[in-house]
């Protein structure tokens, strides 16, 4: 089948909602954890972020053991289990139960780690015919997830303020509940894929061969990837730490004579990346029927360089404040164009990099290979965090930003340099032999 009359499968559309869902709620109770912690159980401020900081960093490493567990068991079922864990979590929030606060927590962590390899592993299987339109539909599909946080920050808080927390994690775990829906009908609805997926990880568990030297050189470019970004990561876990604090003290928030909450502008970034994700798949299609489609590991380097100039607007911005200063009156502009740049830089790393582990790990560790991503993204925030507590012992936040400014442009001219020996590495265009069944779309 030509480029031209490829279309995307309609198992995208189904995964994307079910998707969302999951999103909505994890995300709904994570964006919300310190606010919550702080206003319903009086927790002070440092314990709030303490444990905001173990449950994100607990639920990015879960998917390590997750994707194991998906790869020896199977790729449906931990869907389904994941679903449930998650929703129960949220329920058991809301129900507002002192005793049983972690318990939930520690639900929805689990639940997160369990779904999220799984549902990469079968979204790449979907598309195991089709590599033109692979980056694009990693695209969309991310795209669903940043539909999920950006839907779940604008409604959630709203219903926390107005009604109760209670009801707003309870909106979150009927999300969830409706997330069945979606899933319940790809598993009824398009069994011809389910079932080439189990006969292809039973032949994959079966075979057990050794690594080829394609395989190997596969492996390492994966590597890369994880290393490269872990910078990138790094850098964007401001957005949610010092660049929040630098909007709460440094900004003018003012729009006519409202002052806009904090939260409006930060989750501009999730907008950005709604808007993005469709344009940013229309070219790629476009790029691909001319062979002008940059590789990967290119897309890499434009990532890190979009949100090195993210940090460089940060930079620009931060001149206007002196050294030692508490508040300022920054214009908003720059936030928002940074936000911009690093939403950019997100499209051209997040999806991609998922659809390249994915493609590129061998058959049966994809689920373990995806799981390490995110294990990678746990390091980062980890370290993220760490870096922001030196905001205000730099001198000057111009210092400060240059941090980030620098851990991703330098790695970004790396990948710009290696970016062919990569390609050539990665063997994009060698089709594997281990018998995957055909399915008639």
């Amino acid at each position: 089948m030509s480029a031209v009359n490829q279309k995307h499968p309609k198992e995208l559309w189904i995964l994307a909602l079910t998707e969302l869902c999951e999103r909505f709620a994890f995300w709904g109770v994570g964006n919300l954890l310190v606010l919550f912690t702080i206003e319903y159980y009086q927790f002070p401020n440092a314990k709030a972020t303490q444990i905001y900081g173990v449950f994100t960093g607990f639920a990015a490493f879960l998917p390590l053991l997750g994707g194991w567990v998906a790869d020896r068991w199977n790729y449906q079922s931990p869907l389904l289990l994941g679903a449930i864990l998650n929703a129960i979590g949220c329920f058991i929030l809301a129900s507002g139960v002192h005793s049983l606060f972690y318990a939930a927590l520690f639900l929805i962590a689990c639940g997160y780690g369990i779904f999220t390899p799984s549902i990469l592993s079968v979204l790449g299987y979907t598309y195991r015919d089709l590599p033109n339109l692979r980056e694009a539909g990693f695209s969309i599909y991310y795209a669903s997830i940043n539909i999920g946080v950006f839907l779940a920050l604008a409604s959630l808080g709203t219903i926390a303020k107005l009604v109760s927390w209670n009801m707003a994690f309870g909106v979150a775990g009927s999300v969830q509940v409706a997330g069945f829906i979606p899933l319940l009908w790809y598993l009824f609805h398009h069994k011809e894929t389910y079932r080439g997926l189990k006969t292809f990880q039973k032949s994959m568990r079966k075979e057990n061969r050794a690594l080829t030297s394609i395989d190997k050189n596969r492996i390492t470019v994966i590597i890369v990837f994880y290393i490269v970004s872990i910078f990138f990561w790094m850098a964007y876990n401001q957005a949610f730490s010092s660049m929040e604090i630098f909007t709460h003290n440094f900004m003018n928030r003012m729009v006519g004579s409202w002052n806009v909450p904090e939260g409006v502008f930060l989750s501009s970034e999730s907008f950005f990346l709604i808007i993005l994700a469709p344009i940013l798949a229309l070219l790629y299609a476009w790029l691909q029927k001319r062979n002008k489609d940059p590789s990967p590991a290119l897309k890499t380097s434009y990532s890190l360089l979009f949100i090195g100039a993210c940090f460089l607007v940060m930079m620009i911005a931060s001149l206007q404040i002196p050294a030692g200063a508490t508040q300022a009156n920054v214009s908003s502009g720059y936030l928002v164009s940074a936000l911009f740049l690093m939403a950019v830089g997100e499209m051209l790393l997040a999806p991609i990099g998922l659809s390249m582990v994915s493609r590129l790990s061998p058959p049966r560790y994809m689920a373990l290979s995806i799981g390490l991503w995110y294990v990678c993204v746990g390091l980062a925030f980890f370290n993220g965090g760490m870096l922001a507590g030196l905001m205000g012992k730099m001198g000057t936040l111009f210092n400060f930003f240059s941090i980030f400014f620098f851990i991703t442009v330098i790695p970004a001219i790396g990948m710009w340099f290696g970016a062919k020996k990569l390609t050539k590495m990665s063997h994009l265009h060698a089709q594997r032999k281990e018998g995957i069944p055909h399915i008639e779309r």
